[in-house]
């Protein structure tokens, strides 16, 4: 599963509800750091499931009642004890129903006794004595209701109803009606009594009836289709490969199907049709990702069909269903969108899923690296192939500094967690870019052929089946033929991560490098650390092995006929940990002008800033400035954006331009020109101006962005004339963002008409740019008005997590206009008047709260609010 929200309510409101994984900033569509929710260790061990009982097939029939957002269903399930005998069976079953309940015995059909306890969300069925090999039928006749009760979720899933249904009653113009599952982690037992554990595999037979305009998708194979009654049609879908029970899925709306094929299995993409002509670039490579995962994993992809399906409203980013993987509507874009940004990781990762995570599922949630670390790395061993070491290597670097982020401000777990607070507490930066990032060491101490054979060996075994760690584990001894319980025991099973300090003393009168390389970690555990060191001697370069096992490690280095070595220590970053290694602005010149490696040469440039008047730091950022490899033109642009030198400026400026005119990628143009806007170049006007109608989202957005810089009139009068051209990606929000930072006090219309078309993480776009507006606009009554757009927008929002990262605005306005004694009389009025504003519309957005999350949390907001003027 790939977790995705809104990058500006991150900005905005760190630590509110929505965290992990990767988040969609829609001003640039960049990836960037998620939210750290802290929470204290749990004692409780967390073990698997428990086998009482074992289904092996489940029919389910279901209609639908879009008024009051209700589910008719019946399910058949065939189902054995696993082993002990038995008379009593538990179903996980929530917000339900119960109308009917029978029990097939051999021939015999009756009614049984039961109970169903709604607050638990379970059915207690008691069916007499039963042996393990007393095969039944259960027969449930029953309502699913997702929307009766409270819905919890997490920070990363932001809802956890199971079954949603999207614009039911068609009053919101321009969004489709729709009704789609999310089963990760226990929530489809909201719409299907079952066992809802991720060691319980079954086959499936889904049948819907649904509107015979709309269109169905489910896993496995589609089966057959009948008219009925009402303009009604049943479509039947039938899975017939056991599979777990969270990935069992289903989607219902008018989509329109674009098929292409891999060995004569269908590849489909849903899409709605106004999406139809790009749906082969938004999935584009799915049949050649299908072959490459087949080929490395020597297991041909296991499912008769591979289909995705973009979905209105959806609550996390994309979710691995077996053979159908449902994604969000970030990936509705065009063909400009996608020359901008498009979301191939996305693809790679659910693919991968359908190995790890599918076809073998980790058995607990303590498990779960089994499924998440091998999809992230899945992404980068996809870029790999694609395009080349250095694009998979930057991937890498980032999702690195990801995790060393997040374990800067909360707990570096053990990769398996047998000890957690909630279940969807592991679905965090260590259970996907530290496990990816431990992935790519292992697979670089291990070598691609022994990795490959490892994964098959993996797979094969334990096929349609659960997995531990500890057969992963098996599989890599297998086949290396080594121990590596040292690895797993470092890397899997204990937290933290190393911090090598390097030191380097250099002996000229001896003719030698003394490397010193010093382990800390919290803990004071000392770790086994192979890595490979790039050793550069003037134009000459070689590698060495360094195996360290001790706290203190020294490596002596003679010169070369009075060359001092310099020393990149792991060059290509496999090791996941951090190292503090302090060279000279020239030594680290030589690093990024000869190592291959992205990391070590991202590391290199980042050396630069604060130190720009030294001649080696203002060459490298010259040569970045015209370097070929993927990201470093870009990380160069960052670091020199603020630069306020004139002397500085001056030399860059003719070589930043160029590459605002001229740069091959639209990331490098972009950044170009937001380079220009920070130094407020004169004599680009004309450049910027033309820039602005750029075919690239991302060139016009910066170009807007610069063009504000120095003339705020120009920028807000092109603003309002594309704003009708229904710009996308960063173009259209920095549209908005114009139109908050100029705050004219008519334009608050636009903001009320934008937020009732606005969907999904636009939301966003819209409320983060009128609460810049509401901070710069002078009319009170616009202010209100906009107050009041802001508590509808979170008011009316079905997810939960939207609801309370909208409504958070509002506090933090409230915050914004917290008054202190150095404010004058005029302002101190003004802020009393709209704070009092503020807060009749907080009260009124926490009145129609019914999530008890979402009520603590603004409980908590409330009691850190400042009341310096009370």
């Amino acid at each position: 599963m790939k977790k995705y929200v809104t990058g500006i309510l991150i900005l905005l409101v760190a630590g509110a509800c929505i965290s992990h994984k990767k988040v969609i900033a829609k001003s640039k569509k960049v990836v960037i750091l998620d939210t750290v929710t802290v929470s204290a260790k749990n004692n409780e061990y967390r073990a698997a499931a428990p086998h009482v009982w074992d289904i092996l097939h489940t029919r389910a029939a279901l209609s639908f009642n879009w008024n009051d957002k209700t589910a008719d269903g019946e399910a058949w399930i065939d189902l054995h004890p696993y082993f002990y005998t038995t008379d009593t069976l538990v179903l996980d079953a929530k917000g339900m129903k119960i109308d009917t309940l029978l029990v097939t015995k051999g021939r015999d059909q009756q009614k049984i006794n039961y109970i169903y306890y709604s607050d638990r969300g379970q059915l207690f069925v008691f069916i007499g004595t039963t042996h393990a090999d007393d095969t039944l039928q259960l027969y449930i006749k029953y309502t699913a209701m997702p929307y009766a009760g409270k819905t919890g979720g997490s920070n990363a899933i932001v809802d956890d109803r199971g079954l949603y249904f999207i614009n039911a009653d068609n009053k919101i113009p321009g969004k489709p009606m729709q009704i789609w599952t999310q089963g990760e982690t226990e929530s489809n037992s909201h719409w299907l009594p079952t066992i809802d554990k991720p060691n319980e595999r079954f086959t499936t037979r889904i049948e819907l009836t649904v509107p015979d305009t709309m269109q169905t998708l489910s896993n496995g194979y589609w089966a057959a289709s009948t008219k009925e009654e009402h303009h009604l049609r049943r479509d039947i879908w039938i899975m017939d490969k056991p599979i777990q029970a969270y990935a069992i899925m289903f989607a219902i709306g008018r989509f329109d199907i674009t098929k292409e094929e891999w060995k004569g299995r269908e590849v489909s993409y849903y899409t709605e049709p106004a999406y139809t002509k790009y749906a082969k670039s938004i999935f584009r490579y799915t049949p050649e990702m299908i072959d490459h995962f087949s080929n490395i994993t020597g297991v041909n992809y296991p499912w008769n069909k591979y289909s995705q399906i973009i979905v209105r409203d959806y609550v996390s980013g994309a979710m691995e269903n077996t053979s159908a993987t449902l994604c969000g509507e970030f990936m509705n874009e065009t063909s400009r969108e996608i020359a901008d940004k498009d979301f191939e990781d996305v693809v790679s990762h659910e693919l991968f899923h359908q190995w790890f995570g599918d076809l073998v599922t980790a058995e607990s949630w303590s498990n779960i690296t089994l499924n998440e670390s091998f999809a992230n790395y899945g992404e980068q061993l996809w870029r790999k192939h694609k395009y080349g070491e250095a694009y998979a290597d930057r991937l890498a670097y980032e999702d690195l500094q990801r995790y060393m982020l997040y374990v800067a401000q909360a707990p570096d777990s053990p990769l398996v967690r047998y000890y957690y607070n909630d279940r969807e507490d592991v679905f965090d930066p260590i259970s996907y870019e530290k496990g990816g990032a431990i992935l790519r060491y292992l697979n670089g101490l291990m070598g691609d052929t022994a990795f490959y054979r490892a994964m098959k060996i993996y797979l094969t075994k334990n096929a349609l089946q659960s997995g531990q760690v500890s057969e992963w584990r098996e599989a890599v001894e297998e086949a290396t033929g080594q121990d590596w319980n040292w690895f797993f025991d470092e890397w899997y099973y204990r937290g933290d991560h190393p911090l090598l300090f390097i030191s380097y003393k250099y002996d000229d009168s001896a003719q030698k490098l003394t490397v010193k390389i010093t382990q800390k970690d919290s803990s004071g555990f000392v770790y086994r650390l192979p890595i490979r060191s790039l050793l550069i001697y003037g134009d000459e370069k070689l590698t060495e092995s360094w195996d360290i096992r001790n706290k203190t490690t020294i490596f002596t280095y003679p010169y070369w006929d009075g060359v001092k070595p310099i020393v990149v220590p792991d060059e290509k970053r496999y090791m996941p940990g951090g190292y503090i290694d302090d060279k000279t602005p020239a030594a680290y010149l030589s690093q990024f002008i000869h190592s291959n490696s992205f990391a070590s040469r991202r590391i290199a440039l980042s050396k630069v800033q604060n130190k720009f008047s030294d001649s080696s730091s203002t060459e490298m950022v010259r040569l970045a400035l015209q370097d070929t490899m993927p990201g470093i033109k870009e990380f160069c642009l960052e670091l020199i954006r603020w630069v306020k030198d004139d002397k500085l400026v001056k030399k860059w400026q003719p070589q930043v331009i160029l590459l605002a005119l001229t740069d091959n990628k639209n990331a490098v143009r972009a950044d170009a020109y937001d380079v220009l806007g920070s130094w407020e170049v004169q004599g680009t006007t004309q450049q910027i101006k033309d820039a602005v109608y750029d075919s690239s989202y991302s060139v016009a957005g910066a170009a807007l962005n610069a063009m504000y810089e120095t003339d705020s009139e120009m920028a807000y009068k092109i603003a309002n004339e594309l704003l009708s051209t229904h710009p996308k990606g960063r173009l259209e929000s920095t549209i908005w963002n114009t139109f908050g930072k100029y705050a004219s006090e008519e334009d608050i219309s636009l903001f009320e008409k934008a937020s009732v078309l606005a969907y999904g993480t636009n939301k966003f776009t819209i409320a983060y740019s009128l609460y810049t507006y509401m901070q710069r606009v002078n009319s009170d009554p616009a202010f209100e008005k906009g107050a009041g757009i802001i508590a509808n927008m979170a008011m009316s929002d079905g997810i939960r997590g939207y609801r309370i990262g909208l409504g958070e605005y509002l506090f933090s306005l409230r915050d914004f206009y917290t008054v202190s004694k150095k404010h004058s009389k005029e302002y101190v009025a003004k802020a009393v008047k709209r704070k009092a504003i503020l807060q009749h519309y907080i009260d009124k957005v926490v009145a129609a709260e019914t999530d008890e999350g979402n009520l603590k949390r603004y409980k908590e907001m409330d009691a850190s609010y400042s009341y310096l003027d009370r």
